[in-house]
């Protein structure tokens, strides 16, 4: 469960465990442990061949859902606070994910 401060409101957090069992209801109608056993398997292998692509430098397009894709973070200077020295970050890669529009749109109908 996360708790909003601001609002007060508690929205239950879905973790890989409820969308497995979601999907076993959905694809097989029951959460049978044979069936939770298979749709791990294919979650587990679904991501690692998504971390596969990302690590290759390929994107990951899914029309109507997400897009994700590696970006490369150019080198910038900062400054350390409590010394005042200025620090210099080189450049990283970082993982982008964009929800498709569609979805966007249907969150914000409610």
């Amino acid at each position: 469960m996360i708790f909003n401060k601001k609002n007060g409101e508690i929205k239950k957090e879905m973790n890989k465990k409820d969308i497995i069992e979601k999907l076993s209801e959905r694809i097989y109608g029951d959460t049978s442990e044979c069936n939770i056993k298979q749709i791990t398997q294919f979650c587990d292998t679904f991501a690692d061949i998504c971390t596969d692509a990302l690590i290759e430098g390929n994107k990951i397009a899914w029309k109507g859902f997400l897009n994700i894709e590696v970006i490369e973070r150019k080198q910038r200077c900062g400054r350390n606070p409590q010394t005042n020295e200025i620090v210099v970050f080189p450049p990283t890669k970082s993982v982008k994910c964009k929800i498709s529009k569609t979805i966007k749109d249907m969150v914000n109908e409610e």
